[in-house]
């Protein structure tokens, strides 16, 4: 059986590669042996073959283990409808010290939602050592040091969960999340919303309680 391998897109950033899983047919997530993950995107709707072969790496993040697997799937069976929380996608890891992740897609609203809840946690939780959270997911390499963007630490958004009440209300306070128009509350759904913001003309948005925070949590995890 004859065959053959084509380039159609690159990445120029060098990086000693460990796993790769391809998300869909433009995003494509890695690891290398600095133990970093990273997405990179194909821009398939380019204008001129140069662009269109040329992948930028729109997320990146520092895991802190060597990932050698990927796999998709999910460590739990989800039925239709068991969560409020969307998110898709889902993708294994495996790192060589023995630790299971995953890494699942979540919407732009959501991945707002959480990266300003992940900031006001990592000012609120001490990390051991004192050492920033900002600092410690950054992309570092032998090449290159960036900051992390395009991922949500998992890990310290779980920790909302530990917090003392008082914690978690001051921790919620003034998040905002855009108002679902026409959505019910499902039975026993912790109502998302309480005060009303302006949203400067991209729709409506609305204080989130402490209780609709804990249930995404409880969702994601």
């Amino acid at each position: 059986m004859e065959g053959s391998f084509e380039e159609i897109a690159r990445d120029y950033n060098p990086n000693w590669m460990t796993a790769i899983e391809i998300l869909d047919d433009d995003m494509f997530l890695g690891a290398e042996n600095s133990f970093n993950l990273f997405v990179c995107q194909k821009d398939s709707s380019a204008t001129n073959d140069e662009e269109r072969q040329l992948m930028q790496e729109v997320a990146q993040f520092h895991l802190g283990d060597m990932v050698n697997m990927f796999r998709h799937g999910s460590l739990v069976m989800q039925h239709l409808g068991e969560t409020s929380t969307p998110t898709y996608g889902s993708v294994l890891l495996g790192t060589v010290s023995g630790a299971v992740g995953v890494v699942t897609q979540i919407p732009h609203d959501l991945f707002d939602l959480l990266s300003d809840l992940q900031e006001r946690l990592a000012t609120t939780i001490k990390s051991v050592g004192k050492i920033s959270h900002s600092f410690w997911r950054s992309f570092t390499s032998e090449v290159r040091t960036e900051p992390a963007e395009g991922f949500i630490d998992g890990d310290l958004i779980e920790c909302f969960l530990d917090l003392p009440r008082k914690d978690m209300e001051d921790v919620v306070t003034g998040l905002q999340y855009p108002f679902p128009i026409n959505r019910p509350i499902g039975a026993g759904e912790a109502p998302m919303f309480g005060r009303q913001y302006s949203s400067n003309g991209i729709g409506p948005k609305q204080e989130v309680t402490v209780d609709a925070i804990i249930k995404v949590v409880e969702d994601l995890t």
